[in-house]
């Protein structure tokens, strides 16, 4: 019993093999390297940004009426001037 169940197995096991390589047979093949696009000749990477940013200034409140931080909006700003260091 146990070798028939063995022969069913690798007989399976055989037939996924067959079956997988005529799939592949079947598909269209991988790009060629020079079907691929180019990269830009740009030292920045792909959606990279050059900007200066500030910061906003946090208002000023009391405890009783202070700001949350949704009620704050964005952190930052563009600013056309690079930032002094």
């Amino acid at each position: 019993m146990l070798v028939l169940i063995g022969v069913i197995v690798v007989a399976v096991l055989i037939g996924a093999f067959v079956l997988g390589s005529k799939v592949r047979d079947e598909e269209t093949p991988p790009p060629d390297p020079a079907s691929h696009p180019l990269r830009p000749l740009t030292d920045r990477l792909p959606g990279e940004m050059s900007a200066y940013r500030r910061p906003f200034e946090v208002p000023r409140s009391d405890w009783a009426n202070r700001l949350r931080p949704h009620q704050l909006g964005a952190s930052t700003e563009a600013s056309p001037v690079p930032p002094q260091e």
